[in-house]
């Protein structure tokens, strides 16, 4: 597996046509054809690695050295003003050419992320349990369709063949078409041999109509297939524009909540989510939203274009004081959060995503750099509460039970160290869905020494509450110990999924249980939830089985 094999997984879940006109994006360092392992490591039959992370930096390129990582998939582009000339008299240049010189390729997906269904934006949307969710600002289809005339022996052959170069994809459906038959006149003039009837002629032919849509920059590619596979020596076919709007693609994300909740309760649920000891919001604390704008990132400028209109309150960064006093007169609730640990959490749970996509036989490994909170707090939130309040009004949510330390304060910590790092096992299960229940937890420390096991019996439960009272456990235990770096490791595919933000949280039953959840996993200053099998989490299972054996005898 090549580079260009990360290159087509990352334009299959956000093709790069889809970029902002000024956004750079794509492969910024590194050849498509470079391997994605070296040779020691190809003869050793490692896994080739692909880290992915929110920019490139030093710590991301010392972490993608550790891991062997030959490619890094970055969300904001490394190479964004251009460079005169590639030394390292500037930032850019400087981490562009220490990659060059790693031998690792930079792959840039920025705006075109925060458009792509199952991208930045939806990925926030998810962690707060949006429902009806669909893009705030729709994109415009770039798309061009091609209208052709085919014998009708001959069109399978002529759809496969458009079908093999990337036309007739429309949203998760592919090799999408539409035909209608009718007859085709010629009249073959000397020296042609047409494929049907004779020259010299008038001739009719039974053809079809064919239709297939495809991105404008395959353009050149499509037609060639299409006159290559075509039986006529002058195929006749028309491309016409697709102006349309994709109802599911675009920047931004609105939604609604399952029920409506308190500016303030909303806030506290982005901190926890985002894993951040508070993010600010602007306007009524008291007051009830239900319709929410999510814009990752930086995106106040949706407050100029009119999204007091279509929502409650605007999820988002970088909210300047004017921006926030016209969101105030026009009675939209803000709740601000900061850029890049916005941006870098939704990044890294992405990550599953292009895991599935490029299959088992790669490793995608994600860096968390802390070097992204960049501003530090003096003072404390009850200094800040006391003081007096500014126009527009703007109060901090602390995630309930939070740190109090700034993002920013991590900034020493690198993700390559693993001195500190505990492993929690948890496993829930109930005999009878619902039925007897128990939960199992086992921590392990760096060492690989067992410090502490927990089988408890949680009395009449389903499968998922036990799993999730498992999880809440385990973390509950980690962080009476102490622990601040730690892999939680879990064999309920649904809890997993619903934790990182994948699925929604649907059962009414589990969302207070995900909610706790997401809190107690904001206190860590690292932490990864992933699935295992359920013969890898045999110890935390036999606890399940220990305590509901225990207790029903």
């Amino acid at each position: 597996m090549n580079v260009g094999d990360v290159i087509v997984a990352v334009d299959r879940l956000a093709p790069f046509a889809l970029a902002e006109p000024w956004d750079h994006v794509g492969l910024q360092v590194g050849s498509p054809h470079d391997g994605l392992s070296n040779d020691a490591a190809a003869s050793a039959g490692a896994r080739p690695v692909v880290l992915v992370a929110l920019e490139v930096s030093d710590a991301a390129l010392e972490e993608a050295g550790r891991l062997g990582a030959r490619a890094i998939v970055a969300h904001h582009p490394l190479i964004f003003d251009p460079l005169e000339r590639l030394s390292d008299d500037t930032a850019a240049g400087r981490l562009a050419l220490r990659a060059a010189r790693q031998g690792i390729a930079v792959i840039a997906a920025h705006t075109n992320l925060d458009k792509a269904r199952g991208g930045i934006a939806d990925v926030v949307a998810a962690l707060l349990g949006l429902e009806a969710v669909q893009p705030l600002q729709p994109a415009a289809a770039d798309v061009l369709k091609l209208v052709g005339f085919v014998p009708e022996d001959d069109a399978d052959l002529v759809r496969q063949a458009l079908f093999a170069v990337g036309a007739g994809v429309i949203g998760e459906y592919e090799h999408c078409s539409w035909s209608v038959g009718g007859q085709g006149t010629f009249f073959g003039r000397h020296g042609t041999t047409p494929a049907a009837g004779v020259a010299g002629r008038d001739e009719t032919v039974a053809e079809l109509r064919m239709e297939v849509v495809f991105p404008r920059r395959l353009r050149r590619r499509v037609v060639a297939a299409y006159i290559a596979a075509h039986p006529y020596e002058e195929p006749a076919f028309d491309l016409v524009p697709v102006e349309n709007e994709i109802a599911s693609l675009g920047l931004g994300r609105l939604g609604v909540l399952p029920a409506p909740l308190s500016l303030v309760a909303l806030a506290d649920e982005v901190a926890a989510v985002l894993r951040l000891p508070s993010v600010r919001y602007a306007g009524d604390g008291a007051r009830e939203v239900l319709r929410v704008a999510v814009l990752p990132g930086s995106g106040a400028e949706a407050i100029a274009r009119g999204v007091a209109q279509v929502a409650d309150v605007l999820v988002t960064g970088d909210v300047k004081y004017h921006e926030a006093r016209a969101a105030q007169a026009q009675g939209l609730a803000l709740i601000d959060a900061p850029h890049g640990w916005t941006e870098q959490e939704a990044m890294l749970r992405w990550a599953e995503r292009l895991a599935d996509a490029l299959g088992p036989g790669v490793t995608v490994e994600t860096f968390r750099d802390p070097a992204v909170g960049v501003w530090s707090a003096a003072g404390s939130l009850a200094a800040a509460a006391a003081a007096p309040p500014v126009s527009p009004p703007v109060s901090a949510a602390r995630a309930p039970g939070g740190a109090t330390g700034s993002p920013a304060s991590e900034a020493g910590r690198t993700a390559s160290r693993d001195d500190d790092r505990h492993r929690l096992y948890a496993d829930g299960g109930a005999r009878g869905n619902p039925g007897p229940a128990g939960i199992g937890a086992r921590l392990v420390n760096a060492a690989g020494q067992v410090v502490e096991e927990v089988a408890d019996y949680i009395g009449t439960a389903t499968n998922n509450v036990a799993e999730y009272q498992a999880l809440l456990t385990g973390l509950e235990a980690a962080l009476d110990r102490g622990v601040e770096r730690l892999d939680v490791f879990l064999d309920s595919e649904l809890v997993v999924h619903q934790v990182n933000g994948r699925y929604k949280v649907k059962a009414a039953v589990l969302k207070p249980l995900h909610r706790q959840a997401c809190l107690l996993l904001s206190k860590f200053h690292e932490v990864d939830v992933r699935h295992i099998p359920r013969e890898q989490n045999a110890a935390a299972d036999a606890l399940v089985n220990q305590a509901i054996d225990a207790a029903t005898r």
